[in-house]
């Protein structure tokens, strides 16, 4: 199962820090589940393939095109910061969360999804799901970097060597 983690600001309430989890199997197109956290709640929800192509044709959208558009609103991250709006309604009294997210154009903006998400009754193990999945990423950025420092040095040494020459 592949993952990602970003942090967004909701056009809702800009002030605040929400975590968007996106987690999906082969391709985003068959579907992918939801988790929201502002750092005290959690929310879960998933979307279904069929769910994605009712979405594409109601904009009357090429399905693989609306799926790059997912794929760059909820995994690309900071890249896409500033082209994709996300709402954020919750309602308490329902253990609801209402997750909209659109993209931005000049003159205006098109939805490209929304769902309704439920509260988790256990935020606290969510939560360390996230802590765990960011450090497992720094723990495989760290290594990718040792390996790439390691490389340099041998490359540099090379290059050292056919200098000498």
């Amino acid at each position: 199962m592949e993952k990602t983690l970003n942090r967004i600001h909701p056009v809702s309430d800009p002030e605040a820090t929400y975590f968007l989890q996106v987690s999906w199997e082969k391709d985003l197109g068959i579907g992918f589940g939801v988790v929201l956290s502002d750092g005290q709640c959690a929310w879960t929800g998933t979307v279904s393939e069929a769910e994605i192509s009712r979405e594409a044709a109601d904009m009357e959208m090429n399905r693989g095109k609306y799926v790059e558009e997912l794929k760059k609103a909820l995994i690309a991250g900071e890249e896409s910061a500033g082209k994709y709006n996300f709402t954020v309604s919750r309602d308490d009294e329902n253990m609801e969360c209402h997750f909209s997210y659109e993209r931005n154009l000049k003159d205006g903006s098109f939805r490209l999804g929304s769902l309704n998400l439920q509260k988790v009754s256990s935020p606290a193990a969510v939560i360390k799901e996230l802590i765990d999945y960011c450090l497992d990423c720094l723990g495989r950025l760290q290594e990718k970097n040792e390996h790439l420092q390691k490389e340099n040095e041998r490359l540099f040494s090379n290059w050292s060597n056919v200098e000498k020459r």
